[in-house]
């Protein structure tokens, strides 16, 4: 019976006016162990709730100089350097944040709808587990989060972290094995929401070519939502070795089984990414850098030739987006999410 009701709301999301996600798009995880959605109590801890929007995206592109030594004449070949940065233009922060923020009020007020607590950051501090983690308040936009998004949180909405770094970076613990299963038990197998969404908007491929001497970097425009968000993806620094990706998910978990496995786990996730279709004006930008080749006839005595540096092409690119698109895109993901997560949640938790 459960499984035929997610199968009819899959089907209302898929017919729905307005949606954007279709059952296609949809993964729906349902682990519900020992009857543990309807024993556990009506209690939820929203231990983080987050949209990443990109903003921006760079990439570089080079080769090296080279000096080709003949009987008569010496050949230098400078190298090439071609950067390209891509700005989004036609949306902004105010924007990001009144999403989240309305994302967050329908998820809020649909639990508690159906009779649910939400236990604040204040409560769950008191746990072991959170001792000395600091609160933060929501409202605010990051981008010291992962490079070239904003991070937007909902206004009201209070959080913990383990720590902040000196950039400004918040660290929420974990490792290897993920300890929410854990932690739900010691808050006493309080229900914990897990719900983050993330929108890139372009991709960089650079190409450097020594048969050619030449490099370049080619964007391709794709706003979409993705099963993942890859926090290196811009930054692929040593320092960022072993990062793990960001899951794009609206997830509920609760109680702890063998090992660090749940008891109960609702769970609802992009199968693919699902692209937004006429939202931007450009769909590609490539800029090429051809190396320079100057050639110096050989003398019988030593001659001084002066040589400028590399050539280098600096590129600045602005990708204009309709504003109401890439609002109603995004809008609709949320929503979208929400509403079948919450749905199968509740679903799972009844008695």
């Amino acid at each position: 019976m459960k499984t035929l009701l997610l199968v009819f709301l899959l089907l209302f999301l898929e017919m729905a006016p307005g949606t954007v996600l279709t059952d296609k798009d949809i993964k729906v995880t349902s682990y519900n162990k020992k009857n543990q959605g309807s024993k556990a109590p009506k209690k939820v801890f929203i231990r983080s709730f987050n949209a990443y929007f990109e903003v921006f995206e760079e990439a570089t592109a080079k080769t090296s100089g080279s000096k080709n030594e003949r009987a008569n004449r010496t050949t230098f070949t400078s190298g090439t350097m071609t950067r390209m940065g891509v700005q989004i233009q036609g949306v902004d922060v105010p924007d990001f944040q009144k999403m989240i923020d309305e994302a967050y009020q329908s998820f809020v007020s649909q639990l508690k709808s159906q009779g649910f607590e939400i236990m604040t950051a204040d409560e769950a501090s008191k746990f072991e587990y959170y001792q000395g983690w600091t609160k933060m308040k929501g409202g605010a936009s990051s981008d010291d989060q992962v490079e070239g998004y904003i991070m937007v949180t909902p206004t009201g909405y209070e959080y913990l972290v383990k720590s902040i770094s000196k950039g400004g970076k918040e660290k929420t613990g974990g490792g290897l094995v993920d300890p929410t299963p854990k932690i739900s038990k010691e808050l006493e197998n309080a229900f914990i929401a897990d719900v983050t969404f993330a929108f890139p908007f372009v991709n960089l491929d650079a190409d450097a070519s020594s048969f050619t001497n030449s490099s370049s970097v080619k964007a391709t425009i794709g706003y979409r939502i993705d099963p993942f968000l890859d926090p290196t993806e811009n930054n692929r620094s040593i320092t960022n070795f072993g990062i793990r990706p960001i899951p794009v998910q609206v997830r509920f978990i609760s109680g702890l089984d063998i090992g660090s496995n749940p008891l109960f786990h609702a769970k609802v996730e992009p199968k693919k990414a699902v692209y937004a279709e006429g939202v931007f004006k450009d769909k590609k930008i490539k800029e090429v850098t051809q190396a320079q080749t100057d050639m110096f006839s050989k003398t019988g005595y030593s001659q001084l030739v002066m040589v400028s540096g590399d050539q280098k092409t600096v590129a600045s690119h602005f990708a204009d987006c309709d504003h109401d698109g890439y609002v109603a895109f995004a809008s609709g993901v949320m929503k979208d999410m929400i509403d079948t997560g919450v749905s199968n949640f509740l679903e799972m938790t009844k008695d």
